[in-house]
């Protein structure tokens, strides 16, 4: 059955024509078809495991409203999945014009349910189109340019980010907190980042006020072309030639400290539509085994990595296929939470709940049967909450 159509969707972060353009002009190449570099290499063989992953997933009542949802019912129908984490994200400007209602009902059900929550906190949240500031903190920074730079919106988002972490600390269901969503990575209609004075000021505000461990999270690799958009100095050609580099993924771990986490968010199947050629480019091989780069990183510096984001939800080029989507399926969502695991992740992140809620809510169950079949298989994951 086709799902009907939506009037409107807030796409997963920048749409994949913005994507294209930047490559294109900037690089002055021919459109790609699915991009594979001749240079990535193939990943090395999945290690089997057979040790449970924490299986978790993101949350936006916002998102789940759009597609017609009910954002309470929805939560309390993910709460019986019984994951082992929800990230959740405080939205500045909703907080700012309506108060903490939502959030404080988000946090109290948890509370109520022992559902362990994630929260992401600052100016950056969870989904399109990234940054949730508040008109009046409209920032006076050029497109591109590093939000830190702007003192009057520095100065706001602390005293945010302060107050929410003060609100919401004695949550006894609160695992973590976020800061930001990917802030060293450009993104967004204005390709805006927060730089890593601002970032690191904004964990040390955290830390001031909670000892749980905190969140940095990157946009993972995707192929190199792809990658030239998230990072702020195009081409990582130290990574070309097999050196370390200084990407938003050893940005974020230079933050944390011992016991915090790198979150990494990746994706293979991203749509595109540019000068009326659509198609789908998909992940170099090396994707998983570049997270898994990062991961023993952060291991070596006594840290942790999750997988914060794990396609689960289709990346269109358009809204007009949402419901019949050309990027992926729903049976794609094991064969990378498979590959991932080989990497040694424990803590895996699926993106895309509010989707699976509304494919469910239009007579089709198979993107919510291939996420439960993963809970059913890693259900004896130890807790992530603290022992007593």
């Amino acid at each position: 059955m086709r799902i009907p159509r939506i009037p409107f969707l807030p796409l997963r972060r920048r749409p994949a024509t913005l994507l294209l353009a930047s490559i294109i002009i900037s690089l002055a190449l021919p459109l790609p078809a699915p991009i594979q570099l001749p240079w990535e290499q193939p990943a090395p063989a999945p290690v089997v495991s057979h040790t449970p992953v924490q299986v978790g997933t993101s949350y936006s009542p916002r998102h789940a409203t759009y597609l017609g949802l009910d954002w309470k019912d929805s939560y309390k129908r993910l709460e019986a999945m019984h994951f082992k984490v929800i990230r959740l994200s405080a939205y500045w400007d909703e907080v700012d014009s309506q108060g903490y209602d939502e959030l404080d009902w988000l946090l109290n059900e948890s509370r109520a349910s022992g559902q362990p929550v994630v929260l992401s906190v600052g100016m950056k949240g969870l989904g399109w189109p990234e940054y949730y500031i508040p008109s009046a903190f409209t920032p006076k920074v050029p497109d591109g340019g590093d939000l830190g730079q702007d003192e009057f919106l520095r100065a706001g988002v602390l005293d945010f980010v302060a107050a929410t972490v003060g609100r919401y600390q004695d949550n006894p269901m609160l695992v973590a907190w976020q800061v930001e969503n990917e802030p060293l990575n450009p993104a967004g209609p204005h390709r805006w980042y927060i730089g890593k004075e601002l970032l690191a000021q904004e964990v040390s505000t955290v830390k001031a006020n909670d000892e749980r461990p905190v969140i940095v999270s990157a946009f993972g690799h995707f192929n190199m072309l792809f990658d030239r958009t998230s990072n702020r100095s195009g081409f990582d050609f130290k990574a070309l030639l097999g050196f370390e580099s200084d990407t938003a993924e050893a940005q974020s771990l230079n933050v944390l400290d011992k016991g915090d986490i790198l979150g990494l968010d990746v994706y293979t199947e991203i749509g595109y539509n540019f000068l009326g050629q659509v198609g789908v480019s998909h992940a170099g091989s090396d994707w998983a085994a570049k997270a898994g780069h990062w991961r023993g990183n952060a291991v070596k510096q006594g840290k942790q990595a999750w997988i914060t984001e794990a396609q689960a939800e289709p990346w269109e080029a358009s809204i007009t296929t949402y419901g019949d989507p050309k990027s992926t399926v729903a049976e794609d969502i094991g064969t990378r939470f498979k590959a991932i695991r080989a990497q040694g992740f424990s803590t895996i992140l699926l993106w895309g709940a509010e989707y699976w809620l509304w494919r469910a809510a239009n007579s089709d169950s198979s993107w919510l049967d291939a996420v439960q079949s993963l809970l059913r298989a890693n259900a004896a994951a130890p807790s992530l909450l603290a022992a007593p």
